[in-house]
């Protein structure tokens, strides 16, 4: 009888917490990935900037630098996420492959490659990169 009395109070505390984790999902609402692979991850609140090291890189001397984060207000999300809808309708500049220095955006489970002459892709990444003081 003990044992059920410790038991059940452990086992609801572990679902309490399992259901807290997953009703605050961590998730990007966004992540680009610039032509030289170096990866935003864009949040609501928050920008992460995941630099590509010189050991990742084709040539193997690129670097993106360091790491970078910042927050973001609900005006700027909104700035970065009519961008991306603009890119998103932009059906001219969509390349059915990924090619060498075009731009990728991930959005859920799907991925849309950008012509890196997209006059969007550059604003997209000029933006970021200045949130970010890069």
């Amino acid at each position: 009888m003990k044992i059920q009395k410790i038991f059940f109070p452990v086992f609801i505390c572990a679902i309490s917490l399992l259901g807290m984790s997953a009703a605050k999902p961590d998730s990007p609402a966004y992540i680009y990935v610039d032509g030289n692979n170096n990866e935003f991850i864009i949040r609501t609140d928050s920008l992460i900037y995941n630099p590509i090291k010189p050991s990742e890189s084709s040539s193997g001397e690129y670097s993106g630098g360091e790491p970078k984060s910042t927050s973001i207000n609900e005006p700027e999300f909104d700035f970065i996420s009519t961008l991306i809808k603009s890119i998103i309708k932009d059906k001219k500049n969509q390349l059915d492959t990924r090619l060498m220095g075009c731009g990728t955006l991930v959005i859920g489970k799907k991925s849309l490659f950008v012509d890196s002459n997209s006059s969007l892709k550059i604003e997209l990444e000029n933006y970021l990169r200045t949130m970010l003081g890069l």
